[in-house]
C-alpha cells in the first residue's frame, strides 16, 4: 500500500486537486448531458418537423393529381364524346400541359386499346395486362413506382440514360347510364418528387447532411432513386415507442431518424409510402464536443493553476491554514458569496487567498453562465417551432394557390363548393356555380406563344375577380377555365354577374393579342342535389353548351328542382 504523503505541500495540492474534481467534474458532466440532451430534443423536433411536412406535401400532391384525372372522367366529353374524337385528345394535351410532370395521359376502351393519348404515343396499343388498366376498371387508382420500357423508349431522347420511372393514376370512365366506357389514366415522372420534396427540405440541408427518403410499403427506398446500397431505413425500430435516439441503417454510422406516414390517396386502397429523414450523429453532436472540450481545456487550466498555487504557497502557510481550510469546505457545500478575510504577511499566501476567493467567483459564474445557456436554449428551441409552425402555414398557403394567376386553384375551389354544399344543407340560400373558359385558347398559345397566353390568363383572372363581389370567389381550376362561386345568388342576380363579366372581358383589349372572349355556364345548386359537386357538373355541361352555340355567351339553367 502506497503510503499517505505526510508533507504539507503534498497535502495541500491534494486538497486542491480533490476540490476541483468534486465541483468541476459534475459541473462538466451535467453541463454536456442537458446540452446534449436538449440539442438531441431541438434537432429530433426539427427533423420530424421536416418530415411531417413532406409526407403532407407529398400526400397533398398524390390526391391532387388523383382528383384531376377522377374529374376529367366525370365530365360530358368523356361520357358521351367518342373516344377517339378531337375534343378528348384536345383536352388530355390541355391537362399535360397544365402539370409538367405528366408524361403521358391517355384514354383506353374497356377492352384495353389506347384510343386517345398525348402526343400519340401507344395509341393503337393494347394496355389490358398493365396493372393501371386492371384496376382502373374497377374504380379510381394510384399505383406504386414502377418502369413503363415502352413508353419510356417513345419519351427518352438518350438511349443510354437510366430507365424512366412513373407513377400511375387512373379512373373509369361511364357513360351517362353508368355503363364502363374506358379507363383514364396518366403516367406522371418520378421527377416530380424531388421537386415536391423540395419545398419541405430545409435550404440548409446539404451543410447539415440531413437526407429526406421516400420508403415503399416493402421498405425499399424509391427516392432518391440512387440510395446507397446496403442501407435499409429502420422503420420498425421507428415504429416503436422505446427507440434510441440514434439508429443504424445497416452500416457502422448512427443517424437521428424521423419518420411519418405518407397518407393513401385512394381510401381503402394502402399506398404503404413513408417519408424518413436523417442526420448523422456526428452532425448531431458536434456542438456537443465542442463544448466539452472547451470546458475540458477550462478544467484543466484552472486545475494546474491551483495546483501550481497551493504547492507554491503550502511553505509559507502557516497559521492562517485552519482558517482557509474551514473556507474551503465552506466552497465544498456549494456556499455562495464566501469571502476571504485571511491576512498574511507574505505574498505568496495573499496569492493564495485570492485564488481562493477568485474560484469560488469563477464557479458561480460558471454555474451562472449555465443557468444562461439553458434559458437561451429554451428561446431558441420556442424561437425554431414558430419558424416552423409559420413555415407550415405559408406551405398550406401555397398549396392551395395557383402559381400563375395567383388565384386559389383546385383544391380550394373544391373546398369552398363544399363548404357552401354544407351552408346550403343547414338552411343557407343556395348559391350559383359559374364555369368561364377562355374562348379559342389554344389558337392564342399557338399564335402568339405560351407567355402571351400566360399574359392573357392573368389579366382575364383579374377582369374576373375585379367584376365580384367581396363574399364571392373565384379560382383557376384548368389550363384556361375558372369556376366562379357566388354566395346566396339567385339565377336572375347570377345571370347579371356572369354577363358582367362576359362584356368586361370582351370589351377589353389585351395587347398585344386583342379581344379575347369568355363562354359561361351557369347554373344555381339545389338542396335536392345529391352531391356537392353536382352543380359543378351542371355549369360544366351548359359551358360546353355556350361553345357549342357559337362562344362569347352564357348559357343557363334553373336548378334541378325547378
Amino acid at each position: 500500500m502506497t503510503p499517505t504523503p505526510r508533507t504539507f505541500r503534498s497535502r495541500l495540492a491534494i486538497l486542491f486537486g480533490m476540490l476541483f474534481v468534486l465541483v468541476g467534474l459534475p459541473t462538466y458532466l451535467y453541463v454536456s448531458k442537458v446540452h446534449r440532451d436538449q440539442l438531441v430534443a431541438e434537432r429530433l423536433q426539427n427533423l420530424q418537423g421536416v418530415t411531417t411536412s413532406a409526407a403532407t406535401v407529398i400526400a397533398e400532391n398524390l390526391i391532387e393529381r388523383r382528383r384531376e384525372i377522377e374529374l376529367l372522367a366525370q365530365t360530358s366529353t368523356y361520357q358521351q364524346s367518342p373516344l377517339d374524337s378531337p375534343e378528348i385528345r384536345a383536352s388530355l394535351e390541355r391537362l399535360q400541359r397544365s402539370y409538367p410532370h405528366y408524361s403521358w395521359i391517355g384514354l383506353a376502351d374497356t377492352a384495353g386499346q389506347v384510343q386517345s393519348a398525348t402526343s400519340g404515343h401507344l395509341v393503337g396499343q393494347s394496355v389490358s395486362k398493365r396493372p393501371w388498366f386492371i384496376e382502373g376498371r374497377q374504380g379510381v387508382f394510384v399505383g406504386d413506382v414502377h418502369e413503363a420500357v415502352l413508353l419510356a423508349k417513345l419519351l427518352q431522347t438518350d438511349p443510354s440514360a437510366q430507365p424512366i420511372r412513373f407513377i400511375d393514376f387512373a379512373s373509369p370512365v361511364y357513360d351517362t347510364q353508368g355503363q364502363l366506357r374506358g379507363v383514364l389514366a396518366s403516367h406522371s415522372h418520378w421527377r416530380w418528387a424531388g421537386d415536391v420534396l423540395s419545398v419541405a427540405t430545409p435550404k440548409n440541408a446539404a451543410r447539415t447532411q440531413t437526407e429526406v427518403f421516400i420508403v415503399n410499403k416493402d421498405n425499399d427506398i424509391i427516392f432518391p432513386e440512387h440510395a446507397v446500397e446496403g442501407q435499409t431505413p429502420p422503420t420498425a425500430e421507428l415504429r416503436s415507442a422505446s427507440h434510441d435516439a440514434f439508429l443504424s441503417w445497416g452500416g457502422t454510422t448512427l443517424y437521428l431518424t424521423t419518420m411519418a406516414d405518407v397518407a393513401d390517396p385512394v381510401a381503402g386502397t394502402p399506398l404503404g409510402w413513408k417519408v424518413v429523414v436523417r442526420q448523422p450523429m456526428d452532425i448531431v453532436l458536434s456542438s456537443v464536443r465542442q463544448l466539452q472540450a472547451a470546458l475540458l481545456l477550462i478544467m484543466g487550466g484552472g486545475a494546474l493553476a491551483f495546483l501550481i498555487l497551493a504547492w507554491l504557497g503550502a511553505g509559507y502557510i502557516s497559521r492562517p491554514l485552519a482558517r482557509l481550510t474551514h473556507i474551503a469546505r465552506r466552497i465544498e457545500k456549494g456556499e455562495e458569496n464566501v469571502q476571504f478575510p485571511v491576512h498574511g504577511k507574505t505574498l505568496e499566501l495573499k496569492r493564495l487567498s485570492g485564488a481562493l476567493s477568485g474560484m469560488a467567483n469563477t464557479l458561480l459564474e460558471r454555474r451562472r453562465a449555465l443557468e444562461q445557456l439553458n434559458t437561451e436554449l429554451e428561446g431558441r428551441v420556442a424561437q425554431r417551432t414558430a419558424q416552423l409552425l409559420a413555415a407550415n402555414e405559408e406551405l398550406r398557403t401555397l398549396v392551395r394557390r395557383d402559381a400563375l394567376t395567383g388565384l386559389p386553384n383546385r383544391f380550394a375551389a373544391n373546398e369552398r363548393i363544399k363548404a357552401a354544399y354544407a351552408d346550403m344543407g343547414r338552411g343557407v340560400a343556395p348559391y350559383a356555380v359559374l364555369m368561364v373558359d377562355i374562348d379559342h385558347f389554344k389558337h392564342i398559345n399557338d399564335s402568339w406563344g405560351h407567355a402571351q397566353g400566360d399574359a392573357v390568363l392573368t389579366r382575364v383572372a383579374g377582369l374576373i375577380l375585379h367584376t365580384l363581389r367581396e363574399t364571392d370567389f373565384v379560382a383557376r381550376v384548368g389550363g384556361e377555365e375558372f369556376v366562379v362561386v357566388l354566395p346566396r345568388t339567385g339565377l336572375a342576380q347570377a345571370l347579371q354577374v356572369a354577363e358582367k363579366i362576359r362584356v368586361a372581358v370582351a370589351d377589353t383589349p389585351i395587347a398585344p393579342v386583342g379581344h379575347v372572349t369568355v363562354s359561361v355556364g351557369l347554373t344555381v345548386a339545389s338542396p335536392t342535389d345529391e352531391a356537392e359537386d353536382s352543380a359543378v357538373r351542371r355549369a360544366d355541361m351548359l359551358l360546353y353548351k355556350a361553345k357549342q352555340d357559337g362562344r362569347n355567351q352564357v348559357a343557363s339553367a334553373p336548378p334541378a328542382d325547378d
